[in-house]
This record gives structure tokens, C-alpha cells and sequence, in this order.
């Protein structure tokens, strides 16, 4: 009988390839359930990491109708902050995540090789996930309807305009600290960057996101100022290690207990909204700051950055 002695040399690699490792990131839709859909894949080696995102939330509608953009947006949340967390631990953020939404998990980190960790990924997503179109990819195609509309839902509250355009009237030395569509009242508000968080208002002392809880809307209202609750978030991680001490805080205008044009169910339901939206803004060392109105959202601003 012969021995043969095999030598990974004698197998074929992928010329010019690298070398990384791969993990899936996985979502719960429902909470105690085994279900789990495949939202993304996240390689990384020594030269950086690429995270490739489902590209076909859209079919969620099919399952969850209304409830899907609650769904789309947990994830948006989930890939944003991943985004920003791989950019500082690397590995590590696979290793030991650290989750910005609940039902997130990240899957076990195996080796790859591939032309680039973007292949890598794009493949395994290709391979693993239904919510994934790799023709859509690689034709860089726009954001699925459904995430469109939540992005359009986030340019209908006038508020951050309203409180812009009334510190603006106050102190014109402070404009300068509102995002830019903002100050040209740019309505559409379009998103340049998927990846980039979006902020209202970043100045000297405060950091700041304005919504709005509409009790007529209210399980849409919510699931947008969540969002923009963990984009706060993605901008305070980033700052973790900066010398600049600043107050993080998300600032809600909501209905006043004493508005006789809602009723105590109503009331009630903004309350276990708010007290939600406290306890993951807590989670995080950020301020969730109800309020009454503009005038004094506005004050408030003004007298932070005066301090």
C-alpha cells in the first residue's frame, strides 16, 4: 500500500486572491422564535473589513405587511451601527459584538479566500440569503421601495426645520451647526450616504436629533425617531476617544398631557412609547429629552451652547 502525503501547495488558489474571515449577521424578527433571516455578511482581515447588507428588504412586506418597516428599519439600525463599530474594533466587533438592536446576532467567523473582502462578502450573501440580489449589487441599483419610503418619511417632519429656523432667528452665530439641509430648508432631505448617520444639529456642547411622536402615527413615528436615536449613537462611538466632552441627545417634541384633541388611551400609548424610547436611550449614555414645543426645543439649544 502507498502513502500519499498531500501538501496544501498541491491544491489550486486563487491567484492574486486574499486571505479573510467571514461571518454571518443574523436578525430575529420575533422575539423567542428559531427563525432567523441572513441581513448581511461582514469580512475582515489585517488590510480592513467589507459589510455587505441585504439589498432586497422589500420582500419583507410579503411577511410582515405594515409591521415590515419596522423590521427594515431594525436593520438599517443594526448595518449602520456594525458599520461604524467594525471601523473601530475590527475583528473584534464579530468576536464580541456589540448589537444596536435586539434580535441581532452575529454567526461563526470561518476563513475565505476571494479577489476582495468585498467579493468575499457579496458572495456568501449571494449564497445565504434571500434577501440578497447579487445582480442588483453589482449593478449598484437604488435602495428597495420599501426603505425608500422610510427615508421619505423621515424628510415629512418639519420639526428639525422649524427648531433650525428658530435658533437661526435667535443667534446667527449658531446656524453654522445645523446639517446643511437644514439651513438651505432643502425638504427632500436626501440621504448621501446609507452608511453615514444623519444629524440635526452638532455644535460646541450638543449633539442633537429632533422627531416628532404623532399619535396619529404613532408605531411609525417611533420606529423613526428610533432611527434616529442610534444615529446619534453611531456618532458618539465614533467620538468615543476625542478630547470634545458633548451632550448626545435626542429631542422629541410630543402632544402635551393636557391636549384635550387626545385621549387617555393615546396618552397612555405615547407613554409606553417614551418610556421605550428612555430605557434604549439609557442602554446607550444617551438623553431622550421630551419636550412641548418649538420655542422651547429652541431655547433649550440656545442655552446648552451658551453655557
Amino acid at each position: 500500500m502507498m502513502d500519499f502525503l498531500l501538501d496544501s501547495a498541491q491544491f489550486p488558489s486563487l491567484r492574486n486572491g486574499i486571505q479573510a474571515r467571514w461571518a454571518p449577521i443574523l436578525f430575529a424578527p420575533i422575539s423567542g422564535s428559531y427563525e432567523r433571516l441572513v441581513v448581511g455578511v461582514a469580512a475582515v482581515n489585517n488590510d480592513g473589513f467589507h459589510l455587505e447588507l441585504a439589498n432586497s428588504l422589500h420582500r419583507l412586506h410579503c411577511f410582515y405587511g405594515e409591521n415590515a418597516v419596522g423590521v427594515v428599519t431594525a436593520i438599517q439600525i443594526a448595518g449602520d451601527y456594525l458599520q461604524a463599530d467594525l471601523a473601530l474594533r475590527s475583528q473584534e466587533a464579530l468576536t464580541h459584538p456589540d448589537t444596536a438592536v435586539s434580535g441581532i446576532e452575529i454567526g461563526e467567523l470561518r476563513e475565505a479566500e476571494g479577489r476582495s473582502l468585498k467579493d468575499i462578502a457579496e458572495s456568501w450573501m449571494a449564497a445565504l440569503s434571500s434577501l440578497y440580489d447579487l445582480m442588483d449589487a453589482k449593478s449598484a441599483e437604488s435602495s428597495p421601495p420599501l426603505l425608500a419610503s422610510v427615508e421619505a418619511d423621515v424628510s415629512g417632519d418639519r420639526l428639525p426645520f422649524m427648531v433650525c429656523d428658530y435658533v437661526k432667528g435667535k443667534r446667527a452665530g449658531l446656524q453654522h451647526h445645523f446639517s446643511s439641509d437644514l439651513v438651505a430648508n432643502n425638504k427632500r432631505r436626501d440621504k448621501r450616504d446609507s452608511q453615514e448617520p444623519v444629524v440635526d444639529y452638532s455644535g460646541s456642547r450638543l449633539v442633537a436629533n429632533f422627531g416628532t411622536l404623532r399619535v396619529s402615527a404613532l408605531s411609525r413615528s417611533f420606529e423613526l425617531v428610533k432611527l434616529r436615536l442610534w444615529d446619534l449613537d453611531t456618532v458618539k462611538v465614533r467620538e468615543r476617544d476625542s478630547m470634545i466632552q458633548r451632550q448626545y441627545e435626542l429631542i422629541l417634541q410630543r402632544p402635551n398631557k393636557f391636549d384635550p384633541q387626545v385621549s387617555d388611551k393615546q396618552h397612555n400609548k405615547l407613554s409606553l412609547a417614551l418610556q421605550e424610547l428612555e430605557e434604549q436611550a439609557d442602554e446607550k449614555s444617551l438623553r431622550l429629552r421630551p419636550m412641548d414645543s418649538v420655542e422651547q426645543i429652541g431655547e433649550h439649544v440656545l442655552t446648552v451652547e451658551a453655557a
